[in-house]
């Protein structure tokens, strides 16, 4: 199992609307449907996934950002693995993913959402609570769309087990 964060920019949407809609999900809505690359992923074919992405970005105008980078993290997302949802550096939630990113993705509609590139559906946000104990401790410096949780991975896995644990009412 692996963790990791999601950045949430409150510019084009928020923890409450992924939450709403039971979506790991992130921006560029601009570079239209990956569903084709998603192949790329499990074949481990990052050089080609990235090359394909920054070519969507130039044809949208938008050749001097980190999309291929963000989509490539995000499809490498597993089932079992836990997502911790961050706006600025502030812990939201956690979710489980059920299923792989690359198997799960999604892009809903552009028109409705800016977060339009999604995995997971449905993934079950918690809201991360005080019994957890304390949130890991986003970089000082934010994360840009997805990245693997280091140095406090064994604290999400702790909260997420005791949260599991804990009987439903």
């Amino acid at each position: 199992m692996s963790t990791w964060w999601l950045a949430i920019d409150r510019n084009y949407t928020s923890y409450d609307e992924l939450k709403y809609r039971k979506v790991v999900a992130q921006g560029w809505p601009g570079i239209g449907d990956l569903k084709t690359l998603c192949a790329l992923v499990p074949a481990n074919e990052k050089d080609a996934f990235l090359t394909a992405v920054a070519a969507l970005s130039r044809v949208n105008g938008d050749a001097e950002n980190p999309a291929g980078r963000v989509m490539w993290d995000l499809f490498k997302i597993r089932s079992g693995d836990l997502v911790v949802g961050i706006e600025g550096v502030n812990v939201k939630g956690v979710c489980e993913l059920t299923k792989n990113g690359w198997e799960s993705y999604r892009y809903d509609s552009p028109e409705a959402y800016n977060y339009a590139q999604t995995i997971g559906f449905p993934v079950e946000w918690i809201d991360w609570d005080p019994v957890f104990g304390p949130p890991p401790v986003a970089p000082a410096h934010g994360v840009q769309g997805v990245a693997g949780l280091q140095a406090e991975s064994h604290r999400v896995a702790e909260a997420w087990a005791a949260y599991q644990a804990k009987p439903q009412s």
